[in-house]
């Protein structure tokens, strides 16, 4: 049979969304959440999909929103939340559904692409970098801020002016260029301290980094050990539990 996917990453600052299809992405958007109200439009082309999952972690009005525009189809959608194991994937957090759902679908993805111990970076709003043993355990994370929130904080704390860019330099000879490669050091400094951590705990340090964001670009230059970047790797986790909950359909009702 022939199954459509709706997932929606429903994020800090972008709605991120993709229908997939018989092992291929259809269509895939992104949306800032002022403007979320487009999601009508856009999903008003659209049959009605066999399954809609979501992963939520922004504001209220936000899902009110999403609730409103996927309305227009009979089909319940599953608000994913983080569990004790799914999909490969055993959670180490102290209590399993604290863990937000973006970086629970992204340890799923990661583990489905890797199936061995990895560092899984969401370089977004925030920047978050997990752990995960070659049993496929999540041990734990970091959350830091993420690129623009450093760059606003410094602003807002300092008398330093917002003038044009900087760009990555070893050693910065002129302010603009300081704050950003302070930024970008912060972040990959924290990437491999992670990475050092992990290695010691599994004693070995065959573990690649997988990385996805918006600012997944602009870091990836400067991690040291073997790193992919994976567009929408809360999407692609989200896939990876609906073709687990298409196999569990199929099972109750055969």
């Amino acid at each position: 049979m022939n199954f459509t996917f709706l997932v929606i990453d429903s994020g800090n600052s972008f709605v991120k969304w993709g229908l997939f299809n018989n092992d291929h992405w259809l269509t895939q958007n992104s949306i800032s959440y002022d403007d979320v109200s487009d999601l009508e439009i856009e999903f008003s082309v659209f049959s009605e999909p066999y399954l809609i999952i979501i992963s939520h972690v922004a504001r209220d009005e936000t899902k009110n929103e999403i609730c409103k525009f996927i309305s227009r189809w009979p089909t319940q959608p599953i608000w994913h939340h983080s569990q004790s194991y799914q999909c490969g994937v055993s959670n180490g957090y102290s209590n399993p559904n604290q863990l937000g759902s973006d970086r629970w679908a992204a340890l799923i993805a990661a583990w489905n692409i890797e199936h061995k111990a990895c560092l899984v970076i969401n370089a977004g709003t925030a920047v978050t970098i997990d752990t995960l043993s070659d049993s496929g355990k999540f041990l734990g994370g970091i959350i830091l801020p993420g690129v623009h929130l450093m760059l606003n904080s410094l602003y807002s704390g300092t008398q330093l002016e917002r003038n044009k860019s900087g760009v990555y330099k070893n050693f910065p000879v002129n302010t603009q260029n300081a704050i950003l490669s302070g930024i970008i050091q912060s972040l990959v400094g924290a990437i491999d301290r992670m990475h050092d951590i992990l290695s010691a705990q599994l004693k070995h340090s065959s573990i690649n980094c997988i990385i996805s964001g918006g600012n997944a670009s602009l870091l990836s230059p400067f991690i040291r050990y073997p790193t992919k970047i994976i567009d929408n790797l809360v999407l692609e986790g989200l896939v990876v539990i609906a073709k687990d909950e298409l196999k569990r359909r199929e099972l109750t009702s055969s």
